[in-house]
This record gives structure tokens, C-alpha cells and sequence, in this order.
């Protein structure tokens, strides 16, 4: 037996023991929040729990049974919470997280990684009906802490109440997810890759923080070309490898670039039988957004219903586009899809700009898209051309386009813009 086998057979026994002594016996979720009022306190115990389960008779136990020991419920989920739902959960600051995964075993083991991944210092509690050993190695492999089943007997829920408090004391510091920007092109060649390629390095110029560049275009990806790298893993080993992601396994895959940043590349070959499912790629952001203070996506239409998460889980979208008809038009029905009432996380970006040249003014974008431009990138043929040629970043050279990102940069970390020099370029709206 190898080492590796060892551990593992080392930690089933012992969350197996830990079972033991505790348990013998896509819509929106419906979120119910509770004040610590409503629950009364107890001198020896004091715990608030999260709690998520679909299955109406799972929930009514599993709340008698938290009831009988005095926790206070400080949410209560109805439905596995999505990818749009999950700060809700993440940011509760309670003792523990209580999971029933009978009614989606799937769905309920991706969230428990989510919060194990985003939290690790958290107690994730499953539940389950039945106590199969099956269904306990999963949980352990997911993250969670405690496994529970059946009729609960409330010593042993007490119990693991009492180790999950012990584990928050003990945690010194929150963990911070890091910024996911997202950047899609209305219509294809709008020039979204050459943007998020060099504003991903121009914010690692600007932050001296890890930067993360992921090219999500699994069919057709030009990253790796236009950085001249020539990576050995890519995206599809991700996609396709969706029960090995965490964070070991997707730290192998970047490739390291000479501006410090690191890049998960698109296939250099055309595979169009790559699947993306938007399971895998949430939880791929899931796990590179717990590595990385900044993560910029080129997101691509190869990418298919797994470009929803992105959107989901993005802080930014900026939403690239050009002042001629056909890009206006996707434009206009792109934002109609994604944009929320007083959604504040897409930021237009106007490519190939030049005022001189244009029938379209912002009064008029605005009316068109409901939507203000925010930013404006010169068009600098030359430049960009010299740079895909070449291999070498745009951003590390001088032009009215690098300056343009850095602007961008800037913005995304908190900084102020710095004003344009020269007359006719608009860098921001």
C-alpha cells in the first residue's frame, strides 16, 4: 500500500469513528432569515446554524432537532442555493453549515466543496436520512466535518455543536474571495481576448497581486498565441476532470508568464467535443477565486451553458462592443439577458474607438443599450497588430491603447484613473 492510500484509509477511519459516536440511528431558493432573538439562549451552548434542505420532512426534523438543543437558525434554504445565491451562505457568520443531500447528492457535494473550499475553517454538517457508508466517504471527500442520519439523538448532535463552536473560536482570520472580472464580447472578433490578456497583466502591474488569466474559449482559444507561451495542461483537463478540481490539482495546470501572472490556456488543438458544464466550470471558479486576489476570464461562446456561472459569480462584466450596428444589436439583446434591475456589475466597454469616425454618440448608446458607455479603448491597428505577431504584451508597450487598460486596472483595484494627456481620446465615459 502506498502512502497516499495509507492517508486515506487513515482519514475514513477516522471520520468513520467520528460518524459512529454522532449518527446510529433551477429555481431560486426561498430564504427564510431569523433573528438570535427568536432562538432562547443557553449558558452552556450557544450555536447558530445555516440550514440547507430541499426535502420539506428532512427540514422539519433536522429544525426539531436543532430546536431541542436552543440554535438559532440564522437562515433557513429551501433549495440548494446557486451560483448567484452562494454569498448568502458564504458570508453568514455562524458555527456551522447543515447540508441534507438526499434530495440532489450532486448538487448538495458541490456546495459542500464551495464552502469548504471558501471557508476552510468552517463545519460543514450532512445530513442524511439513511446512514450508508457510501454516502459518508463522500462527505468526508467533499470536506464536511460531521456526517448525521436518521433520527438524531441529541447528545451526539450536541456533540458535534460543541467541536463545531471549538473550531470557530479558533479561526484568526476570514478568508477573502477573490475579484472574478468576466470579459465577453457581444459579437465574435470584438477583440475580447487582446483586452482581458493585457489588462490581466496591467493589473498585476498595478497591484503587485497574483493575477489569474483563464481562457474559457475551449475550442478556439488565442491567449496562449498572443502571450507566446506554450503551455503543457489547459482548460479542458479542468473541464474534464471536474472530481479532481481543488486547489492542488488546478495550481499544475497554469502556466506561469514572464509578467507574473498565471494562465490557464485554451487546448492548442480544435477539440469541439470538450464539455462544459456549468457545474464544473462554478466550481472551477470556486477554486481559483480561493487562490487568487484577481481572476480575469476570456470568456468564449464555445463555452456554452457553462458561461452562466461566470456571470453569476462575476463582480465585473465588461461587456466589449463596437459603434456599428450588428455589435450594437447583440449588445442590446446580450443586456436584456443578463442585466438585473440596478445590476451594477456590467461596465461597457466601447473597443476600436475613434470619435472622428462615428455616428453613434454616448446620448445615443445609452438609448440604444440602457446602458452608459464606461470605457472607451482607441483603435491602434498597428499597435495591436505588432503585438499578436510578436508574441509580446500590448500593456508593456506605450500606446493609447495600454494606457486605456491601465485606466481599467486601476479602476478594478480601487485606484484613481489618471487623467488623459492628449485631446479626442476618451479613455472612460
Amino acid at each position: 500500500m502506498n502512502p497516499m492510500e495509507e492517508s486515506l484509509n487513515s482519514s475514513l477511519i477516522q471520520f468513520a469513528a467520528g460518524w459512529s459516536a454522532e449518527s446510529q440511528a433551477r429555481k431560486q431558493p426561498h430564504i427564510v432569515s431569523k433573528s438570535s432573538s427568536d432562538a432562547p439562549n443557553m449558558l452552556e451552548l450557544n450555536s447558530s446554524v445555516v440550514l440547507i434542505s430541499p426535502d420539506e420532512t428532512s427540514r422539519y426534523n433536522l429544525l426539531r432537532a436543532l430546536e431541542a438543543q436552543r440554535v438559532t437558525v440564522l437562515r433557513e434554504f429551501t433549495a440548494y442555493p446557486g451560483y448567484a445565491h452562494r454569498p448568502a451562505v458564504l458570508d453568514s457568520d455562524s458555527d456551522a453549515f447543515v447540508v441534507e443531500m438526499d434530495s440532489d447528492p450532486d448538487i448538495a457535494m458541490d456546495l459542500v466543496e464551495a464552502i469548504c473550499t471558501r471557508k476552510p475553517s468552517a463545519t460543514v454538517m450532512v445530513y442524511s436520512a439513511s446512514p450508508e457508508n457510501a454516502k459518508m466517504v463522500r462527505s468526508m471527500r467533499a470536506g464536511a466535518r460531521e456526517f448525521l442520519s436518521g433520527s438524531i439523538p441529541p447528545s451526539e448532535l450536541r456533540e458535534a455543536l460543541v467541536r463545531a463552536a471549538g473550531r470557530r473560536s479558533e479561526r484568526t482570520s476570514k478568508k477573502t474571495r477573490g475579484k472574478l472580472m468576466v470579459f465577453w464580447g457581444a459579437k465574435g472578433g470584438s477583440g475580447v481576448t487582446t483586452l482581458a490578456t493585457n489588462f490581466a497583466i496591467a493589473l498585476r502591474m498595478e497591484t503587485g497581486a497574483e493575477v489569474a488569466l483563464l481562457d474559457l474559449n475551449p475550442d478556439l482559444g488565442d491567449v496562449a498565441v498572443i502571450l507566446g507561451v506554450t503551455p503543457r495542461f489547459t482548460v479542458a483537463d479542468a473541464l474534464q476532470n471536474s472530481k479532481r478540481l481543488d486547489h492542488d490539482f488546478v495550481a499544475t495546470l497554469m502556466t506561469g508568464h514572464t509578467s507574473g501572472i498565471s494562465i490557464l490556456a485554451a487546448p492548442d488543438a480544435y477539440n469541439p467535443s470538450v464539455q462544459s458544464e456549468s457545474r464544473t466550470v462554478g466550481k472551477l471558479m470556486d477554486v481559483v477565486c480561493n487562490q487568487y486576489p484577481y481572476v480575469v476570464i476570456d470568456a468564449g461562446r464555445g463555452l456554452g451553458e457553462g458561461i452562466e456561472p461566470l456571470f453569476q459569480m462575476a463582480d465585473t462584466v465588461y461587456l466589449v462592443t463596437q459603434l456599428n450596428i450588428p455589435s450594437l444589436r447583440n449588445t442590446q439583446r446580450f443586456v436584456s439577458h443578463i442585466q438585473r434591475e440596478e445590476d451594477r456589475r456590467i461596465e461597457l466597454v466601447i473597443n476600436r474607438f475613434d470619435s472622428r469616425n462615428t455616428e453613434f454618440d454616448d446620448e445615443r448608446v445609452a438609448k440604444v443599450l440602457g446602458l452608459q458607455p464606461k470605457w472607451k479603448v482607441p483603435n491602434d491597428y498597428g499597435a495591436v497588430h505588432r503585438s499578436s505577431n510578436a508574441g509580446n504584451a500590448l500593456i508593456m508597450e506605450k500606446s493609447q491603447v495600454a494606457n486605456s487598460l491601465r485606466n481599467m486596472a486601476r479602476a478594478a483595484a480601487g485606484r484613481s484613473v489618471v487623467a488623459p494627456k492628449k485631446k479626442g481620446w476618451g479613455l472612460f465615459a
